[in-house]
């Protein structure tokens, strides 16, 4: 049996006539018929009744026709779901995120609204964790500080962030509010994150820091950088972070601008070279109208 055999008996079955099934087929009737012969030997089961003036259903060619049809709707829903998987639009997107929710909803929403088959799956890790998640394919997309130094990961700047102070609220410079000057922390402990959960985060502080004129006292370590602001409220210490954390930003702590500092936090969509697929390629163009 044949698929083209099922749609050649749908056919005659909602004709019932073999010369107007032929012609809504494109075809002759001689074969059409040969077709139908064909496919009732190899059911072995007798689908027509034919006569000289009538074409009917035999019971059983009733039910198959109920049958076949829902096949033929499986099969047309088939065909046009791989059409839509091979140019992206249906599927499953894996993203790996951290903190900057800001950028990430943005592209979210047009992406939702530009590809709605498309299913989202989101997990949020550190930086450390999604360059292994892309290394390994276990996500197609993250979303993370830069610049990203590896052979099999490309990636893109899509939003830049100026680095701000974060001191508790009542701490003695909490009201400078025309900015700080860093010289003046330096006597402070500093919360951060280690440098094997995100490089780029951990060498900009250092470097702005010594730029400053010191090197920062580490003496608090958290291994994500929102968890940061509400130990700085707790009092254990001060904290330069990217803008973007401001989304997290609470009543007990304030973000104040570095005099003198043009340092910025690079956030970058990054995905792995050898896995790159047509759902990435429209990811990566919604990104690009933003």
């Amino acid at each position: 049996m044949e698929i083209r055999q099922f749609m050649y008996f749908i056919a005659v079955a909602e004709e019932l006539h073999f010369g107007k099934a032929a012609k809504k087929l494109g075809m002759t009737q001689p074969p059409l018929s040969q077709q139908i012969m064909n496919l009732e030997e190899a059911l072995n089961v007798k689908l027509f009744h034919r006569t000289k003036r009538k074409v009917s259903l035999t019971e059983a060619g009733q039910y198959f026709y109920r049958e076949v049809t829902k096949i033929q709707e499986k099969l047309n829903s088939v065909i046009q779901n791989a059409k839509l998987i091979d140019k992206g639009m249906l599927g499953m997107l894996k993203i790996g995120f951290g903190p900057d929710y800001g950028t990430l909803t943005k592209i979210l929403k047009i992406y939702e609204q530009e590809y709605p088959n498309v299913q989202i799956q989101l997990e949020q890790m550190p930086t450390s964790e999604q360059l292994m998640a892309l290394d390994k394919k276990e996500i197609q997309i993250g979303l993370l500080p830069g610049p990203i130094e590896r052979k099999n990961i490309e990636s893109r700047v899509v939003a830049e962030y100026p680095f701000k102070v974060v001191l508790p609220v009542d701490h003695p410079l909490a009201k400078e509010g025309g900015g700080i000057d860093l010289i003046d922390l330096k006597e402070e402990n500093f919360i951060m994150t280690p440098r094997e959960i995100g490089s780029a985060y951990y060498d900009s502080i250092i470097n702005i820091c010594n730029k400053a004129g010191f090197s920062p006292r580490i003496r608090k370590k958290t291994h994500e950088l929102q968890t940061v602001i509400p130990l700085v409220s707790a009092n254990m210490g001060v904290a330069i972070l990217p803008e973007m954390l401001g989304y997290f930003k609470r009543e007990e702590v304030v973000f104040l601008p570095i005099n003198n500092c043009d340092v910025t936090l690079k956030n970058c969509i990054a995905w792995n070279k050898e896995a790159r697929s047509p759902l990435i390629d429209l990811f990566l163009e919604i990104v690009e109208g933003i």
